[in-house]
């Protein structure tokens, strides 16, 4: 007997596939013999109708160019594009009227004993019928099928169309090609006489406005406007420059600072000469400065030489200024009669430009009446080339010729037969199917599995409904049925796969019971059960060397590293782990459970014997189900209580048989 806090038991309808796969195998035999009585009509009815033969030949579209064309020939065939839409024109020329006449022309059908009697137009009706033109998937080839009775004659026909369809390909692309070699020569004559009079024209203009052309094929006034331009730029430089280099050393003077730095006075022999000639007498001063005072004779000596010589300098730089004065405006000079000639330029090209609109002109219509007649000669040439018979080369060329078949089409005795067999077993299995479910035979009812109650006499609830105070336990007991240990794990184990409790926590208030033996044997049942389990030690305190449950809570190991995974992922272990005791106010024990129970279809949980030691507490709020294992002599009643207190929401009580109290 058991004790819980859950929801009544509710009472649902299944089908049972077992009961369903017992009928189907009885009525086998039955589904058998008439699939079999079946197959045997269909062949007997397939005897009699006629063999329907079918022969193809195969077609390849695409374009081929005689070796002894052109190159331009050959360029144009590589240019050509294939699409969906030429081979679907090529199917529908196939298939035309003109095309199964010529056919019939050609094989001389008129007078075959197979359509004796008949006239032209009823047989192009009956192989229009017989014939299949098809397009091979991703490809440019193209089947003819022909369907007859005689394998021969579809063999004939089917080669019939094809060399039928090549050669009015053929006619039409000569036919064409003549027509436009005829038209290509009177446009080319038209162009000839078009061309010369347009460039004796241009000719003509050039000579009679002095449009003559240089080297670059440019214009002599443009030519020279460039030079010139070139030139005036050049001047405006070099103009530049001396005027800076002027203005620079007349500053230098007129501030007092020496200009023996300026580059031009550098370069300067004389220049030179007096840079040398002051660094000597500097160095001469130091000397003597060095053992006489600066009112020596001597020392004001050397500083009226090296006044004199900066006197000389300044004069040498007025001088070079001056002298880049005069080259700025020689510059400037040469810069206004360039400017003079490029305005006449100017004029000139100006009415070189107007000239050279009408000029650009009638090159244009030149060049492009040229280009045409270009295009013109080499089409004419490639035209020319292909008019003659023997070089037409079609776009569409025979690949696979008809062969007369050895197996006929139609009809497909073996799929036939075949078919038949299959849909007559689905009908008979699915009316097998539909009896049993109609009849109500294959409809089992299902209870689920719930935790069950204290059974109590009518005294006891009376007692309880009217809230009379509870008598001492000896007076006034519940009365609790043991179960088998096989029995429990069972039922425990078909609500867990169900789906009704997935975290199961274990413990007891008899310490004559073996908890995790009791875990042990249900994570046993529930892995038997195809279900995949981690089982969690939160009561033995037994301390190894594999991080565990302790370890976890004292934040000295992870979380992955506390879960130890069976190889085939369906069993996981959490043992108590290498410390002591377990961290009663972390909260990662529980954040364990939840992420087990994401992973896992069942958690079992170890907690040991109920009191103020026991692990209870840190599971509460996980939202699982409490199996609390007791015996007969103690019952289980109280700690049942004082577990749904700590926030537990079910207590299910397994009262076990065979655990007797030692005293007498």
């Amino acid at each position: 007997m058991s004790d819980s806090g859950s929801a009544p038991d509710q009472v649902d309808t299944s089908i049972d596939a077992g009961l369903i796969l017992r009928a189907v195998l009885r009525s086998l035999i039955r589904i058998a013999f008439i699939t079999l009585l079946l197959c045997a009509a269909a062949y007997a009815v397939l005897l009699f109708v006629p063999r329907v033969y079918e022969s193809r030949a195969e077609l390849l579209v695409e374009p081929r160019s005689n070796s002894a064309l052109s190159s331009s020939v050959a360029s144009g065939s590589d240019a050509y594009l294939l699409d969906a839409a030429a081979v679907a024109s090529q199917i529908e020329l196939i298939k035309s009227r003109d095309t199964i006449r010529a056919a019939i022309e050609t094989l001389n059908l008129e007078d075959d004993p197979a359509f004796t009697g008949q006239n032209l137009d009823r047989i192009i009706a009956g192989i229009s019928d017989d014939l299949i033109v098809t397009q091979e998937r991703g490809s440019r080839l193209i089947s003819i099928a022909y369907r007859s009775e005689d394998p021969d004659m579809a063999a004939l026909i089917a080669n019939g169309i094809a060399l039928a369809h090549v050669s009015r390909r053929a006619g039409q692309q000569i036919s064409d090609t003549i027509e436009t070699t005829g038209w290509l020569e009177d446009e080319i004559g038209r162009l000839r006489a078009s061309v010369g009079a347009a460039e004796r024209a241009i000719a003509e203009f050039r000579v009679d406005n002095d449009l003559f052309v240089g080297s670059n094929n440019e214009s002599l006034t443009n030519q020279q406007l460039s030079n010139f331009t070139a030139q005036m730029s050049a001047a405006a430089e070099r103009r530049s420059t001396a005027q800076s280099r002027a203005q620079l050393i007349r500053a230098l003077l007129e501030s007092g600072q020496s200009v023996i730095g300026v580059s031009d006075v550098q370069s300067s022999s004389v220049g030179q000469q007096l840079s040398q000639e002051v660094a000597r007498l500097q160095g001469e001063r130091a000397q003597q400065a060095a053992t006489l005072l600066p009112n020596h004779p001597t020392i004001r000596a050397l500083d009226a030489q090296i006044a004199e010589i900066d006197t000389q300098i300044s004069a040498e730089g007025r001088r070079i200024a001056a002298a880049l004065e005069a080259q700025a405006q020689i510059e400037a000079d040469l810069q206004t009669s360039l400017q003079a000639e490029l305005d006449r330029l100017k004029v000139t090209a100006g009415t070189d430009t107007i000239e050279g609109v009408t000029l650009a002109e009638l090159e244009r219509e030149a060049t492009a009446q040229r280009e045409l007649l270009n295009a013109y000669l080499l089409g004419f040439a490639e035209a020319s080339a292909r008019s003659d018979v023997n070089s037409a080369l079609p776009d569409i060329r025979i690949v696979s010729e008809a062969a007369p078949p050895v197996r006929p089409a139609a009809p497909q005795t073996m799929m036939i037969l075949v078919a038949i067999a299959i849909v007559s077993i689905l009908l008979q299995v699915g009316a097998v199917i539909f009896s049993e479910l109609l009849s109500g035979r294959a409809l089992v009812e299902k209870h689920p599995v719930a935790p069950r109650r204290p059974e109590v006499n009518d005294e006891q609830l009376e007692a309880d409904d009217v809230h009379v105070a509870p008598t001492p336990v000896a007076s006034v007991r519940r009365h609790h049925t043991p179960v088998s240990l096989e029995t429990e794990i069972e039922a425990i184990a078909a609500g867990a796969l169900g789906g009704i409790e997935r975290i199961l926590v274990i413990a007891t208030d008899d310490a004559r019971i073996d908890t995790q033996d009791f875990a042990d044997k249900l994570t046993a049942k529930l892995i038997n059960d195809q279900l995949s389990v981690a089982e969690i030690d939160a009561s033995s305190g037994q301390q190894g060397i594999e991080p565990g449950l302790s370890d976890l809570s004292v934040d000295e190991a992870e979380f992955g590293d506390v879960v130890h995974r069976a190889p085939n992922g369906q069993f996981a272990y959490v043992p108590w782990g290498q410390s002591a005791r377990l961290n009663r106010n972390s909260d990662r024990m529980a954040t364990l459970v939840d992420a087990l129970s994401d992973i896992y279809e069942c958690v079992v949980i170890v907690t040991g014997r109920t009191g103020m030691g026991s692990s209870l507490p840190l599971f509460a709020e996980t939202g699982a189900q409490c199996l609390l294992l007791s015996s007969e002599e103690v019952t289980g009643d109280a700690a049942k209580d004082e577990i749904l207190e700590l926030g537990y929401e079910s207590v299910h009580l397994i009262v076990l048989p065979g655990a007797r109290s030692e005293v007498a």
